[in-house]
């Protein structure tokens, strides 16, 4: 394969006016379908709930903060939730406003993608590659979701952009050092993950000596290093009062980096949050670590349809590389060692995993799938002829088992494709190579458009909102979490407790409106991290501190500042949700959320409040203030 069936260096030739409108097509469909009922999703409550506290507070919003109070900051730098709060502050908090910033950014990536495989294979594999891409199950779930999964594809993609300009100019070689940064101020070391493929895209194709290369990719990498770096250094030195990295039990915004979000996502591991979230529940969601892993129930369905055409893809284009122009090389180099390297850690990644996480191999898949299918239409003679037929069966052979495992939704379009997919074939070995290659390609996109297609006009449930997905709803992952780690009447008693982040009921109202007549600093403290706090955070703003970060764990305050905190009068209510009353009740023996099997300083500080805080009778708040949990008043001893 050479690039597609496309002359290799047509980059330099003008955009014509039919691939103008080729191009514009494929993005307004992508908008359409990524911003449809923009205002009615549901978004990941965590990050929301930031995002608002950040549009209030400037604090808050260098930090990523979680509150307006300035208690704790959310897992993730702030890049994206910048992104998105800019657009709160033009358009006012609303899901939608949020949701327009992730499509901008969605259909910006579209287009990069095919500048990108435009300069390497042409306009024909670049339309395609555009168009797979946004044909990918999962980009279609994060684009419509709230998380930095979106802004971190784009930026990965301008720094592609970079590194093919860099083979012509080197100095193009330092923005993509400078985007690779900015995505790991976006989602940390999960933006390092590429760096394999652009740095040996450049080794290879790159003119000059192979010293002259090394100083560039050196300069590169230390441009890519100070960058990434920037945002934590300041947070480390900030000489005043700061937020607490949420995720952590230090505080520290390198264990968030290198632990957190590094070695505990690669290996499992007790960094930051509990460990039995950390190396159970989490690796859970995306199934069992292992070579098939990108194939499995959890994941496959959202990213593996074009997986094998990309690898075979791949592998042919190596055993045909002696000759190739280096541009071409270096096409091949980039999107196989991005799709190398991403599709290794992904796959036998043993802590954190989720199945969205692989929304960062679909550019890679679709640019490598794009170029084996218009090269493969373009082979008509000899055993060449063969490549295209026997590459739209395989396809659509693992369309047929990833449909299969949702008999119940559109039972007929497994069929379908089967159909559509023999009728290809028949059509290619008659030697009809344009009728193949269209019957082909429908079979080859039916399975995933229609996830795509389902993902936009169902509405996304609240059991979602926090691992988004494509396609037919699954919520055995969830329920495999949950049920691990509490018993199946606790597991029922944390959907609903997630149900419930969203709305603030009447009786939480009436415990804030009675908390806001005390003139502390915090107006009202809420245990039970991200799900106890957010629906305060997201409705109002009230001065809300969620004691604990995200699940609740963290050391943010640690137990033993809570009596520092009432005498400087900063805090005097707490709200104990309902699902931790039992903790109090019972000497905090057994947390009932998703936890770890010690829940540290979520217990002790629980177990401060229920002895030295007095519980207010709710009589006193409202008629529906017990539905809310139990409100201590620590300005009163009990």
């Amino acid at each position: 394969m050479t690039g597609g069936g496309d002359v290799v260096g047509m980059a330099e030739v003008r955009t014509g006016r039919g691939e103008r409108i080729a191009v514009g097509v494929i993005s307004a469909v992508a908008a359409v379908v990524w911003g449809w009922a923009l205002g009615s999703r549901a978004l990941q409550p965590y990050y929301a709930a930031a995002v608002h506290s950040m549009s209030h507070d400037a604090t808050a919003f260098f930090f990523a903060g979680f509150d307006p109070a300035g208690v704790v900051t959310v897992d993730k730098p702030p890049l994206a939730f910048w992104m998105q709060a800019l657009g709160v502050a033009v358009f006012g908090f609303h899901p939608w406003a949020i949701a327009l910033v992730q499509v901008v950014e969605g259909v910006a990536a579209v287009l990069v993608l095919h500048r990108v495989v435009r300069r390497w294979a042409g306009a024909r594999t670049a339309l395609l590659a555009a168009a797979l891409f946004a044909l990918t199950p999962i980009v279609a779930a994060i684009n419509r979701d709230n998380l930095p999964d979106t802004l971190l594809l784009l930026l990965l993609l301008l720094a592609a952009y970079c590194v093919t300009r860099a083979i012509d100019d080197a100095r193009w070689l330092v923005g993509a050092g400078v985007f690779v940064g900015l995505g790991f101020l976006t989602k940390m070391l999960a933006a390092w993950i590429v760096l394999p493929g652009l740095a040996l895209a450049f080794f290879v194709a790159a003119p000059g000596s192979r010293g002259r290369r090394l100083a560039w990719l050196g300069l590169a990498g230390a441009v890519t290093l100070a960058v990434s770096l920037s945002w934590p250094v300041v947070v480390t030195v900030w000489p005043g009062a700061k937020p607490f990295v949420g995720s952590t039990t230090d505080g520290s915004v390198w264990q968030l980096a290198f632990g957190y979000n590094g070695l505990t996502r690669l290996v499992g591991g007790t960094t930051g949050i509990g460990g039995g979230y950390s190396a159970t529940a989490g690796a859970a969601l995306g199934g069992v670590a292992g070579p098939l892993r990108l194939f499995d129930a959890e994941v496959g369905g959202q990213i593996a349809w074009l997986l094998p055409l990309a690898v075979v893809s791949l592998v042919v284009a190596a055993c045909r590389a002696r000759g190739a122009a280096p541009r071409t090389k270096a096409g091949w180099v980039l999107w196989g060692g991005w799709l190398i390297a991403g599709a290794a850690v992904f796959s036998f990644t043993g802590g954190i995993f989720h199945a969205y996480y692989t929304a960062e191999l679909a550019p890679a898949i679709a640019a490598l799938a794009a170029a084996g299918l218009v090269t493969a239409a373009s082979w008509s003679r000899g055993r060449a002829r063969f490549v295209l037929p026997a590459a739209v069966a395989g396809t659509a052979v693992l369309a047929y088992v990833l449909l299969h495992r949702t008999p119940d939704w559109l039972p007929w379009l497994r069929y379908t494709v089967a159909a559509l997919a023999l009728l290809a074939v028949v059509a290619a070995l008659v030697r009809a190579t344009r009728v193949a290659a269209v019957i082909g390609l429908v079979a080859v996109v039916a399975g995933p458009a229609a996830f795509v297609a389902d993902t936009a006009v169902r509405p996304k449930s609240v059991l979602e909102s926090a691992d988004p997905a494509a396609g037919p709803p699954s919520t055995a992952a969830l329920h495999t979490i949950v049920g691990a780690n509490t018993g199946a009447g606790a597991a029922a008693g944390y959907v609903r407790f997630i149900d419930s982040a969203y709305r603030l009921g009447a009786g939480q109202r009436q415990v804030l409106a009675f908390a806001q007549a005390s003139p502390a600093e915090i107006t009202l403290a809420v245990e039970g991290g991200t799900y106890g706090a957010d629906p305060f955070l997201l409705n109002t703003d009230a001065r809300v501190a969620p004691l604990g970060g995200y699940l609740g764990f963290d050391p943010a305050p640690p137990a033993a500042e809570l009596p520092q905190w009432v005498a400087a009068g900063k805090l005097r209510f707490v709200l104990l949700p309902q699902v931790f009353v039992d903790i109090a009740r019972a000497g905090a023996k057994q947390a009932t959320t998703a936890t770890a099997a010690d829940a540290g300083e979520l217990t002790r500080r629980v177990r401060w409040e229920a002895r030295n805080c007095r519980p207010v009778p709710p009589a006193r708040i409202g008629p529906d203030a017990a539905t809310a949990g139990v409100l201590f008043d620590c300005g009163v001893s009990p």
